[in-house]
């Protein structure tokens, strides 16, 4: 193995040395490894690795099961330490509320866990049966959505009481299947959403583990983001960034004896990052959150009360890589280490016994087995809610250019989709064709990569490369905002992406935008904006067919996006005020299979209608909810228009191509900056964007 020395302290250290007790010690080789990102693919699919080349069959359990295997085989003193946004981000996952990979992930001995902010995305509910010992009921739709898998194999945990028929009584005590692995976390907490009080961590903060001798401390910080996501991911829960908790969780876990101290945080790249140079008492940070693939470790040179100190900073990309971190320590500091991003490539062969789980959780989603599945979101009645019948093999649509997730300002990816959002907005309302009408979509990063025709490849699209780029459960809908509150809210995106305080960045990406608008923006001067201010769009058009025009702050526009079910009625695709919200409403398949309950997926060719929310006041109530009511109330029609249902109505009649769906709908006039850590696996700068005097450089020195 190659190790890479420590400056300055390994040319002070001997391989060998002579301890208190006059006896010869030898430096032990931990194996640390770092699982991230999975997003719920759990079967191969393409990638595009740091080297840019382009694999058709990478990633998925069965791939990374091996590595996993091989590193142990290696070394025996290894610790498999997983970062989350693991049970979300694909069909399979959103239709069992992520309960698919859980066999998967109970069979890999993780050695400890940190939920990321699409773990929460089942809901608390989903959430508590599966990480803490809480054995809260979960509310009929979720169990719903797991009925179908009763008495599955691997989902023993579910026990479902089926006697008497499928209806909600008979379904009350399903469950999702539980971890058996530990999950940590310093930044989560209980709240009592009725008194307003915090009632106590939900999980331990850390975690002590012997590898061959050497006791390792790992921490777990969880994401801060998820209250900024859809309210009911996060209800009866607090979250705060863990700066406040950390000192005293690397303190306790010294007192304990850890000679290495081991952070798994979720927080993203930029903010880990900062971290590590400002708490000396990190020896490693395995980031997740930002998707960022790392070939290189990012060393952090450091001083402490013993002189030079350095940290680590890795992260593994998603579930086509793993990663590998072999360290040596000696008195609480790294005295030699060797980082290896692994890649789950086409050359890697699959697990049989992984791949064997992975077939069984996807029979009922591919080839002749398929069957209907539905997804019941939050307040919907017991029975009811998205509907897919077609296996996800199922090929809807054809790209010429290789679809990826890569780009911080905009993707081929995003631009279809809010194109196809706004075909299907003025189809069904002709009268949005007057040039007032536009669409966005949330800046995620997961998906996997859907190879094209250009490339030499087959461009096929399937229905469940869809979901990976769209895997949660919300309603195609149109709202009424101001260009003035839509502009102050993507300067507020732009912030967060590019804010040269890392604490305040948030680690998605920028917005997509439709065809017939055009953003010129500058990123890192301040002119002729005021970045300082918070202003970074100098000037943005709209289209009416006649020519561009200058986007107007004063007038009023129909956005065709999507509603997270459980929000406030006037929020739409994270965007607050709102106003004359409707929504794009389906007709179900006049024949065809059905599920349990006799729901038959949304007929894409229509017919459609636009409705009004079924509600739209108090739809959020924890009152009510402690005196025996819903805690959501109701807004989408019961057949609303999922996004991939207008992706798959837009594919059937449009291919993807360069031409109309390429890059060009954003302008960085002075540029993209580009990471300050180099390597072609890093995109998004840690340290933001804008003057070098509004960059956060602190780093602790105890000279000082």
């Amino acid at each position: 193995m190659n190790f890479k020395s420590k400056p300055v302290l390994l040319s002070c250290l001997l391989a060998l040395t002579v301890g208190s007790s006059g006896a010869i010690a030898k430096d032990q080789t931990v194996t640390l490894m770092q699982l991230q990102d999975v997003h719920g693919h759990i079967a191969p699919h393409a990638e595009i690795f740091p080297d840019e080349r382009k694999d058709p069959n990478s990633g998925g359990m069965a791939k990374l099961a091996t590595l996993i295997k091989q590193v142990r085989e290696d070394n025996p003193n290894s610790l498999l330490l997983a970062l989350g946004d693991t049970t979300h981000g694909s069909a399979e996952m959103t239709f069992t509320l992520g309960d698919a990979i859980m066999p998967m992930l109970n069979s890999l001995n993780i050695d400890a866990f940190l939920p990321g902010n699409w773990d929460f995305g089942w809901g608390p509910r989903v959430y508590r049966q599966r990480f803490t010992p809480a054995n809260i009921q979960l509310a009929p739709n979720n169990r719903t959505t797991i009925a179908w898998m009763d008495g599955k194999p691997g989902h023993e945990g579910q026990t479902c009481n089926t006697p008497g028929g499928l209806n909600a009584t008979t379904y009350a005590q399903c469950h999702v299947t539980r971890a058996n692995f530990p999950t940590i976390a310093i930044n989560l907490y209980n709240y009592n959403e009725v008194s307003r009080t915090i009632t106590g961590p939900t999980h331990p903060g850390y975690i002590i583990k012997d590898a061959g001798g050497t006791r390792v401390g790992i921490i777990g910080i969880t994401s801060d983001v998820v209250p900024q996501q859809a309210q009911a991911f996060n209800t009866g829960f607090k979250f705060t960034m863990g700066y406040k908790e950390l000192p005293q969780a690397i303190a306790s876990a010294r007192a304990e004896g850890a000679e290495l101290i081991v952070v798994l945080s979720e927080l993203g790249l930029a903010k880990n990052v900062q971290l590590v140079k400002e708490f000396p008492g990190i020896n490693v940070m395995f980031s997740g959150h930002t998707h960022e693939r790392t070939p290189n470790a990012i060393v952090i040179n450091r001083k402490d009360e013993n002189g030079d100190n350095i940290g680590l900073v890795t992260e593994a990309g998603e579930d086509a890589f793993l990663g590998r971190l072999d360290v040596k320590v000696r008195s609480g500091r790294i005295t030699q280490w060797n980082w290896e991003l692994m890649e789950a490539d086409s050359s890697v062969a699959e697990d049989p016994a992984m791949k064997a789980l992975v077939d069984r959780e996807r029979d009922t989603f591919v080839g002749a087995n398929a069957t209907c599945h539905t997804f019941g979101v939050n307040a919907f009645p017991f029975g009811t809610g998205h509907t897919l019948c077609d296996p996800l093999d199922t090929v809807v649509g054809s790209t010429g250019p290789t679809i990826e997730r890569f780009h911080v300002l905009e993707d081929i990816s995003n631009n279809a989709m809010v194109d196809a959002f706004l075909d299907l907005a003025q189809f069904v309302d002709p009268s949005l064709n007057d040039g007032n009408s536009l669409s966005t979509t949330n800046g995620f990063r997961f998906d996997v990569t859907i190879l094209g025709l250009d490339d030499g490849f087959s461009g096929d699209i399937t229905v469940g490369d869809l979901y990976t780029y769209y895997p949660i459960g919300a309603a195609v809908a149109l709202a009424d905002f101001t260009g003035g509150r839509l502009m102050d809210h993507w300067e507020g995106i732009l912030s967060n992406v590019f804010d040269p305080n890392p604490y305040r960045q948030r680690g998605g990406w920028f917005l997509g935008f439709p065809h017939n608008m055009h953003f010129d923006i500058q990123l890192s001067d301040d002119f002729p904006r005021t970045i300082s201010d918070g202003k970074r769009i100098d000037y943005v058009t709209i289209d009416d067919g006649s020519g561009p025009k200058k986007f107007d702050r004063s007038k009023r526009y129909t956005l065709a996006s999507c509603y997270p079910h459980g929000n406030p009625v006037d929020e739409v695709c994270r965007t607050s005020g709102a106003t004359n919200v409707r929504f794009i409403q389906g007709t179900q398949e006049a024949s065809g299979p059905t599920d349990m309950f006799g729901n038959r997926q949304l007929n894409i060719n229509g017919p459609y209608s636009v409705s009004a929310p079924v509600n739209s006041e108090n739809i959020f109530d924890p009152v009510r909810f402690a005196n025996g009511g819903p805690l959501f109330l109701r807004v989408a029609p019961f057949n609303f228009v999922h996004p991939v249902d207008a992706l798959r109505r837009y594919l059937a009649s449009n291919s993807i191509t360069t031409a109309q769906h390429g890059l060009g709908r954003v302008t960085a006039l002075t540029g993209v900056p580009v990471s300050e850590h180099g390597g072609p696996g890093i995109v998004q700068p840690t340290q933001g964007a804008g003057p070098a005097w509004l960059k956060r450089e602190f780093v602790i020195n105890t000279d000082d």
